[in-house]
């Protein structure tokens, strides 16, 4: 496998002392070796940080480079634009601080992008509990219009080359649950091409948009009229479709 791309993974972290070693050992397992490891920590009180101090001879070790980033943030979005910020990488993937990937999943994704490029590929999300049994799969191809209800994937499955970036921006921190939303209308409207992959990521169910499911529907609307939609189709869609 051409390891030539750097692949910066950023997680941002608070309080995620039950879940977060799942992720980093994900990490640190991976069959693809280029990668630059960036923790996003909002000064957690409940031994995350402690646990990532404990790790970062084994991060430093193993990855290509390693940052670590403990101050306060204004949010998930504000952590993730903290994280841009440190990025030296060719391809850039959010690795929430609750979910894993499986042992091949960079290398995969790594194969169907070119970093010369504005390009997203999207995976399979595999959605479990919060004792990681399997609750189902989730991946639709994406097509023209489609965003009018769903993209038909889970942005926690989206590598994005750093040329993508650069030119769609990063995070809008008015929105706290429609941040990922937003920015995937925002890289249609910049002509971003969506590549479907077949790179998997494990996500626990319970995060704040399962839990706030009504707001988060309400925020993607409003995403979707800030982005330029007409606001009487987004209605009528909304009307007659149902988020999955």
């Amino acid at each position: 496998m051409n390891n030539t791309n750097k692949v910066s993974i950023i997680t941002a972290s608070y309080n995620n002392i039950n879940t977060i070693n799942d992720t980093f050992s994900s990490v640190l397992s991976q069959s693809y070796n280029n990668i630059e490891l960036i923790i996003v920590d909002g000064q957690s009180k409940d031994g995350t940080l402690e646990l990532i101090k404990k790790r970062e001879n084994e991060f430093k070790s193993k990855l290509s480079s390693f940052h670590l980033l403990t101050e306060k943030d204004e949010g998930i979005a504000d952590a993730w634009n903290k994280g841009l910020k440190l990025v030296t990488g060719d391809i850039i993937f959010f690795l929430n601080s609750d979910d894993w990937i499986s042992q091949k999943t960079v290398e995969k994704a790594v194969s169907f992008l070119n970093i010369n490029k504005q390009e997203l590929v999207y995976g399979i999300c595999n959605r479990v509990d919060q004792n990681k049994n399997k609750l189902g799969s989730f991946q639709k191809k994406y097509i023209k219009n489609r965003e009018f209800w769903n993209f038909g994937f889970s942005f926690t499955t989206c590598f994005c080359t750093k040329k993508t970036y650069d030119n769609v921006g990063g995070f809008n921190t008015d929105y706290k649950i429609a941040i990922d939303s937003d920015f995937l209308l925002r890289c249609i409207k910049n002509k971003v091409e969506f590549k479907k992959g077949n790179q998997e990521v494990y996500m626990r169910m319970g995060g704040v948009s399962t839990k706030y499911r009504l707001e988060a529907h309400k925020e993607y609307k409003q995403a979707l009229i800030n982005n330029g939609y007409s606001k009487l189709l987004v209605n009528i869609t909304y009307f007659f479709f149902k988020f999955t």
